[in-house]
């Protein structure tokens, strides 16, 4: 089950350190291609160009925490009022970083004590303290970021898409904040994100807990639109409102949804409700690998704000493992990028302009592993 973090705005926090921001810039690399990879490597060399959530900030404490992404090991530090994150490997005799500890406002490595700072440059070699450190000797850091109190990398150090949008419910406190994970989904990244932004399932997936049988043409018409770096949907949907919904009072409930897709893996939802009432949903995705991927999911209201956190959070978690119940158990793992081997609908635009996006960019949907 996914755990219950509540977290605050974040910003970005890795020039908040009395470090040059230019020597940070100049310090990030662009990371290899695994040895051992899932992706072929003409997918990876292009997914490495986004932006992905990776770690809460609630969840970084006094001492490293790995991650992975893209088949990559990175670890993540709180190293004084800033982050640093890197690939989770001392250059100078390969001991994982992620099993050190955090000392001066540095991550030292388990194996002989080196320490490096938020930088990433070698500070500290105990066996030798005169010596002058080559600068070979640092950090394969990772461009990274705090937005939201979410961690959010690029391996390759260059991204060509943003990080999403959320406001105003980040900046205005009538909204009342929750999340669930980050969780580890036995799924691929393309398949977990059409999933949701498929509207058509709501009413079987979700028969459960809010979809009405009688609602599938409802979610099956809406107005789509796309740009460069993100895909919009709209419509209505009539919702079914069990009696233990958070939402009390009606047996029905009448949906407007806003949704956008920030390509490639992350969702914000806006569902309006009678009388100004909103309820937005934030899902945050990251290959872990061609076959895994880590959800961070976000969410924000305006009302209800008598309604326990942790009733919230079992409501929510009840529908999103009714998504988790379907994706998991799809074939082929991977989205197929072959237009022709699948059968399409209309209510399935959104996900075909997705799979289109995918071809343009070049991706080839290719697992190796």
């Amino acid at each position: 089950m996914g755990r219950l973090n509540i977290v605050g705005v974040g910003t970005n926090r890795a020039f908040r350190s009395g470090v040059n921001k230019e020597e940070l810039t100049q310090a990030y690399a662009s990371l290899e291609f695994p040895k051992e990879c899932s992706f072929s490597r003409n997918d990876w060399d292009i997914l490495a160009n986004f932006w992905y959530p990776i770690a809460l900030v609630a969840d970084i404490g006094d001492q490293p925490r790995k991650a992975r992404l893209l088949d990559t090991d990175l670890v993540i530090a709180r190293l004084g009022s800033g982050y640093v994150v890197s690939k989770d490997l001392c250059i100078h005799r390969g001991a994982p970083l992620s099993n050190g500890w955090v000392r001066d406002d540095c991550i030292v490595c388990p194996y002989h004590g080196y320490r490096f700072d938020v930088t990433g440059k070698c500070v500290l070699v105990p066996s030798h303290p005169e010596w002058k450190i080559p600068g070979k000797l640092r950090l394969q850091t990772v461009l990274h970021e705090e937005r939201y109190g979410i961690i959010w990398v690029c391996l390759s150090g260059q991204p060509t898409n943003r990080i999403p949008v959320w406001e105003p419910e980040e900046s205005d406190s009538v909204y009342r904040r929750f999340t669930l994970g980050p969780e580890l989904w036995d799924c691929s990244a393309g398949r977990l994100i059409e999933n949701f932004i498929d509207n058509a399932h709501f009413s079987f997936v979700h028969r459960s807990s809010f979809g009405q049988e009688g609602s599938a043409t409802m979610g099956a018409e809406y107005d789509f639109s796309q740009d460069d770096y993100t895909m919009t949907m709209e419509f209505d949907y009539k919702a079914t409102n069990p009696d233990d919904s958070p939402i009390a009072n009606a047996t029905e409930l009448d949906r407007h949804m806003h949704r956008t897709l920030f390509l490639p893996f992350c969702t914000r939802t806006v569902i309006s409700y009678p009388q100004e009432r909103e309820h937005l949903i934030h899902f945050n995705i990251a290959p872990v690998s061609s076959r895994k991927s880590q959800l961070i999911a976000v969410f924000h209201r305006n009302f209800d704000h008598d309604v326990p956190i942790d009733q919230l959070c079992e409501w929510e978690k009840r529908i999103i493992y009714e998504d988790r119940a379907i994706v998991e158990l799809q074939k082929p793992e991977e989205i197929p990028l072959d237009i022709s081997s699948e059968v399409h609908a209309k209510a399935d635009k959104a996900s075909l302009a997705l799979r289109n996006w995918m071809i343009g960019v070049g991706l080839r949907g290719e697992m190796t592993a």
